[in-house]
C-alpha cells in the first residue's frame, strides 16, 4: 500500500529552524531536521484511511497491537500496544491481553475498548487497507485488558494486528472528531511523538510525548519537524550543508556523492520495495494483451538496475520483491528484447496512428523519472509514443482512480502493509469498485478466485497457500498486467552525527525515539 499502498521512496523528519545559512553547529542538541519531498503529497492524516507516503512519519505517532520484528530475530512478533496473544486450534478465534498504563497523547488509557472501536471504525470506513481485516466476524471487549477476535475462516490475527497500514489503534475521542479533524494536523495516537502543529505544504512539528509507554533513547530528540523541500538538489545541498539531519528524496545517481562525503552516510539495506509500471488493462492500447507485451519486452531491466538506480536493487521477477516471503519462482517474466517487441506490437493490431500511450509518475521521485524515460527512448525504436506526465502523487493517485482521467501506465513503488503475499495481491491486483489502489484497473475472476484461494489457506495451511499465491502471480505475469522494474534497496541519506537508524524492511516509517545527536 504502498503505494502498500503505497508509494514513493522513505520519508523524514525536519527541525524547528528555518533554512537559510544556518550551519551543522547551529542545530539544536534536540532537535531533528529532515527535508522531505513528500508532505505535501500526503492525502490522509486519518490512521483508518491513510495508505500511503504518510506512514512514513505516523508510524512514531500511531501504535498498532503488535510490531514486526528485524528479519533474523528469534521472534517474529513482539508486543506493541497488546502484551501477549493466544489462539484456538483453528486460528479462529484470538485473544490479546492489553498494555496497562498506555495512554493516548489525549491522556485517556488505551484499553481493549478503544482498539475494538479504532478496528470497527477502520473496517467500517472501508477505505485504506481496512481489506487486512476481511474475515473478522465479531470483536469483543469483556474488561479493559482483553481484546478478542472472531473470525469466519482461519486468520494470522497477530501478524495482521502488526501492520503498517490499517491496523493503527487511536483514541475513541479523536475517532468521534472525524476525518477532516485528523487532516488539519491533529492526532489520536498513543506513539512516542505527538503533532504539534500542521502547516499544509509547509511543515508539521512533532512534540515527544511525555507521557509515553515505552522507552525512547537517552539523549534522544524532543522535536522533529517535517519541513518541506521539493527538489532533490536542494535537499542534497542542505544535508552537506548540515542544515538538517535526513532528506527523503535522493536521486539514485547521486548515491556515490553521499558515500564519498565524510560527513555523510548511507544505509543500503535490503527492503520489501519494488517498482511496478500498472498497466491500464481498460483503456486502449493497453487493453490490448499482445501491446503490453510489446511494451514490457521494450523495458531495458539491466539498465534500470545499473544506471537508473546506481545497483541499489536488482531486477525484479515477478509481483512480488524476491526479499518477501511468497515470492514466487520461474515465472519467466518478460526481458529486454526489442525483436520480440515487435513481433508482439504486430501481432497486436493496433494501427501504427494509434501506438500512443501516456506514461504517470510522482513528480518528485527522480529514480521513477530515470525509469519512465527508458522505457519512453526503448519503445520509442519500435514505434510506440509515450508521453510522460508526472505530476503531484496525492493528484495523479485520484486521476488514475477515475477510468475516465486514467493513463495508461501508472508508476509506483510498492511495499507490503504487512507480511504476507495477499497484500500487494490484493490490493493493486483484485478487482475493486470502486478503485482506491488497482491503478491499472486490472479485472480477472480467475484470477480473483484462485487469489481468494489461497488467503483462505494462508493461516492453518499455508504451504497450499503458497501454492495458489504462485498460481496467482502467474497469471499476472501471463496477463502482463505490469512491468516490474526494479526489486529495491532502502537508501536514507543522512548526517553521521545522528546515530540510532536502523532499517526494518516491514516498515517504510521511522522510531523517531531511538535517535540522538553523537557526543
Amino acid at each position: 500500500m504502498y503505494i502498500s499502498h503505497h508509494i514513493a521512496t522513505t520519508a523524514l523528519v525536519a527541525a524547528c529552524l528555518t533554512f537559510g545559512s544556518v550551519g551543522a553547529s547551529a542545530l539544536a542538541a534536540d532537535t531533528k531536521v529532515v527535508a522531505t519531498a513528500q508532505l505535501d503529497d500526503f492525502k490522509d492524516w486519518d490512521p483508518a484511511i491513510a495508505f500511503s507516503i504518510e506512514v512514513n512519519f505516523m508510524q512514531s505517532v500511531y501504535e498498532t497491537l503488535t510490531h514486526y520484528n528485524m528479519p533474523g530475530s528469534k521472534e517474529m512478533l513482539s508486543p506493541g500496544l497488546a502484551v501477549s496473544w493466544t489462539h484456538n486450534p483453528e486460528s479462529t478465534v484470538w485473544t490479546f491481553k492489553m498494555r496497562k498504563g498506555a495512554k493516548f497523547h489525549d491522556g485517556t488509557s488505551v484499553t481493549a475498548a478503544a482498539a475494538k472501536a479504532s478496528i470497527e471504525r477502520t473496517i467500517k470506513l472501508k477505505q485504506g487497507a481496512s481489506y487486512i481485516w476481511d474475515g473478522i466476524s465479531s470483536i469483543e471487549a469483556p474488561d479493559d485488558e482483553t481484546l478478542i477476535f472472531n473470525c469466519s475462516r482461519p486468520m494470522a490475527v497477530a501478524t495482521i494486528a502488526s501492520a503498517q497500514f490499517g491496523a493503527y489503534i487511536y483514541s475513541p475521542i479523536a475517532a468521534e472528531k472525524g476525518t477532516d479533524w485528523f487532516n488539519a494536523g491533529n492526532d489520536g495516537g498513543s506513539g512516542p511523538f505527538q503533532v504539534e502543529s500542521h502547516q499544509k505544504d509547509t511543515q508539521t512539528v512533532l512534540k515527544k510525548f511525555p507521557g509515553y509507554w515505552g522507552k525512547t533513547v537517552e539523549g534522544g530528540f524532543a522535536t522533529a519537524i517535517l519541513k518541506v523541500v521539493n527538489e532533490a538538489s536542494t535537499q542534497l545541498q542542505l544535508l552537506k550543508s548540515g542544515e538538517v539531519d535526513f532528506i527523503d528524496s535522493l536521486s539514485p545517481d547521486s548515491i556515490a556523492t553521499v558515500q564519498e562525503n565524510p560527513d555523510l552516510a548511507i544505509d543500503l539495506a535490503s527492503s520489501y520495495k519494488n517498482i511496478h509500471m500498472l498497466l491500464n488493462v481498460k483503456k486502449a492500447p493497453t487493453d490490448n494483451l499482445n501491446f503490453r507485451k510489446a511494451l514490457a519486452y521494450a523495458m531495458d531491466y539491466r539498465s534500470a538496475v545499473d544506471g537508473v538506480y546506481s545497483g541499489a536493487g536488482s531486477i525484479t521477477s515477478g509481483p512480488l520483491p524476491s526479499t518477501q516471503w511468497g515470492h514466487a519462482e520461474g515465472l519467466n517474466a518478460p526481458t529486454f528484447d526489442l525483436d520480440q517487441a515487435k513481433k508482439y506490437l504486430e501481432a497486436s493490431g493496433i494501427p501504427a496512428d494509434q501506438r500512443k500511450v501516456t506514461l504517470t509518475y510522482p513528480a518528485t521521485d527522480e529514480g521513477n523519472k530515470n525509469a519512465a524515460l527508458l522505457l519512453q527512448a526503448n519503445a520509442a525504436m519500435i514505434g510506440i509514443d509515450v508521453e510522460l506526465k508526472p505530476g503531484p502523487w496525492g493528484t495523479i493517485w485520484e486521476r488514475q482512480k477515475n477510468l475516465e482521467t486514467s493513463e495508461n501506465i501508472f508508476e509506483v513503488v510498492l511495499w507490503p502493509t504487512y507480511l504476507t503475499p495477499s497484500d500487494i495481491l490484493i490490493s493493486i491486483y483484485r478487482t475493486e469498485d470502486p478503485t482506491f489502489f488497482n491503478l491499472g484497473h486490472y479485472d480477472n475472476p480467475a484470477y480473483n478466485q484462485v487469489l481468494n484461494e489461497a488467503v483462505a489457506l494462508e493461516a492453518s495451511r499455508p504451504e497450499q497457500a503458497l501454492a495458489k499465491y504462485a498460481e496467482a502471480q502467474k497469471i499476472l505475469v501471463e496477463d502482463v498486467a505490469s512491468i516490474g522494474v526494479i526489486d529495491l534497496k532502502n537508501w536514507m541519506p543522512h548526517r553521521k552525527s545522528v546515530v540510532g537508524y536502523t532499517f526494518n524492511p516491514a516498515y517504510n516509517g521511522f522510531d523517531f525515539g531511538n535517535y540522538r545527536r553523537a557526543d
